[in-house]
């Protein structure tokens, strides 16, 4: 299966990219770090198994249809798109600026689109394909300190919801993925604080893999997937 996952480089993006690569998956890598993916590809590939990456700014709409372009020519088409990329800033509206505000969208919400545009003319032409939008427990239940945030995941979950009935027909699925608190391992998270309760990247790529294998005739819409533990007490 050739899948290209966007945000691969680090966090949830890099444990998609470990698991599928894992199950067999040909996995184009896209995110803006070229070491980070030269690191990440120098790790899963083998004599049997290359992955090919690109750099690219999401908020670039050209930027994006170039690299996604590459990947494609590279991979020799595409089965699935994994829309992960995403910007996290968990302020308030009286705290959060609007280069913030501006970053959030541009990524989370035009950077959906961008990509998903990219890939739809070969899935289209195929009649087959996955579109899995990775977007957040936020997207549903949003708590106080991310308004921002949690309007360009509902964004997420909005599009998904409507680009199924549009692409349906065509052949290709769509996915929505909510995840809860995963243990990202990014800068916003105390290095030393507990994580074990967290749901691990790789784990959200097990849910990937799992979606992507269901039978050409049915579409698992959307995904929840969260900690059985409480966060612990402060």
């Amino acid at each position: 299966m050739k899948v290209i996952v966007t945000g691969a480089s680090h966090g949830i993006g890099q444990g998609i990219v470990s698991r599928l690569a894992a199950q067999g998956c040909t996995v184009g890598m896209l995110a803006r770090s070229e070491a980070a993916l030269q690191d990440l590809q120098e790790r899963h590939s083998t004599t049997n198994a290359f992955h090919p990456y690109a750099c690219a700014d999401l908020q670039d709409p050209n930027a994006t249809a170039t690299a996604i372009a590459k990947l494609i020519g590279e991979l020799q088409g595409v089965d699935a798109l994994i829309n992960n990329a995403g910007v996290v800033i968990r302020k308030d509206i009286f705290d959060l600026s609007l280069d913030e505000w501006h970053a959030m969208v541009n990524t989370n919400v035009n950077g959906l689109f961008y990509a998903t545009r990219a890939v739809l003319g070969p899935m289209k032409e195929q009649g087959a394909g996955h579109l899995i939008n990775i977007s957040s427990i936020s997207g549903k239940f949003p708590l106080p300190g991310g308004s921002a945030y949690a309007a360009t995941k509902y964004a997420c979950t909005g599009f998904s919801q409507s680009l199924f009935q549009e692409v349906r027909d065509f052949g290709i699925k769509v996915t929505t993925i909510f995840p809860g608190s995963v243990d990202s391992q990014s800068h916003r998270h105390d290095p030393d604080a507990d994580s074990d309760w967290k749901v691990t990247p790789e784990e959200v790529g097990q849910a990937c893999w799992d979606v992507l294998n269901t039978r050409p005739g049915n579409c698992v819409s959307e995904v929840e997937i969260r900690p059985l533990a409480r966060p612990p007490k402060p």
